[in-house]
């Protein structure tokens, strides 16, 4: 009975964990590049360098982050990253310039921080 017990248990465990992977969807590089672009571009640049044409605009105090050279403390996990999208950049300590990106679902985060991340060079 105990055996039994234990395989309907194991059973179930690997159905949910089928089911859970099946349903969150991995994040989406191109999806988020098409939001970075939207959002982020004309202060981080096409290349992520910090260099968009309003970010180029900027005092070296002011200067919007390099993601290529993968040393931005918000980009270097997805609460983080979640938190400064959400709150904006006064509101954790960083440039005050950053907006908070009000209506940004979860896949908008996961995609924009895996479009992020892949500019580390």
């Amino acid at each position: 009975m105990i055996k039994n017990l234990n395989k309907i248990i194991c059973l179930a465990i690997l159905t949910n964990l089928v089911i859970s992977s099946s349903v969150f969807a991995a994040p989406d590089v191109a999806k988020g590049k098409e939001k970075y672009n939207q959002l982020c571009l004309s202060c981080h640049g096409a290349s992520g360098a910090g260099d968009g044409p309003v970010g180029a605009s900027l005092p070296p105090a002011m200067k919007p982050a390099n993601f290529q050279d993968g040393k931005y403390k918000f980009a270097t996990d997805m609460a983080k990253f979640k938190e400064l999208l959400q709150k904006g950049g006064a509101a954790v300590g960083l440039n005050a310039l950053m907006p908070a990106q009000a209506g940004l679902t979860d896949d908008d985060v996961a995609n924009l921080y895996a479009f992020v991340q892949s500019l580390k060079k």
